[in-house]
């Protein structure tokens, strides 16, 4: 990887996923969520699992997400 090559480590990781789209419970088909899936949850996920080897002793990994959790907003 480009960060492996030029610093060898990583201090800080920051990912953050939160897009959706704007759709009724009722509208949402099984395409939709497994792309929103797929970047929210899985996107991370493997940007977690592949920074790993780079975390250096005492390193810090910071995840956010949507501001859906705290923050309504209709069909999201």
């Amino acid at each position: 990887s480009r960060i492996a090559a030029q610093a060898g480590r990583l201090d800080i990781l920051f990912a953050n996923a939160g897009g959706g789209d704007m759709l009724p419970l009722g509208a949402i088909t099984e395409e939709h969520f497994d792309r929103i899936f797929g970047t929210n949850v899985r996107g991370v996920l493997f940007t977690v699992q592949k920074a790993l080897p780079l975390l250096v002793d005492g390193a810090s990994v910071i995840l956010t997400g949507s501001t859906a959790g705290t923050q309504g907003t209709a069909t999201f």
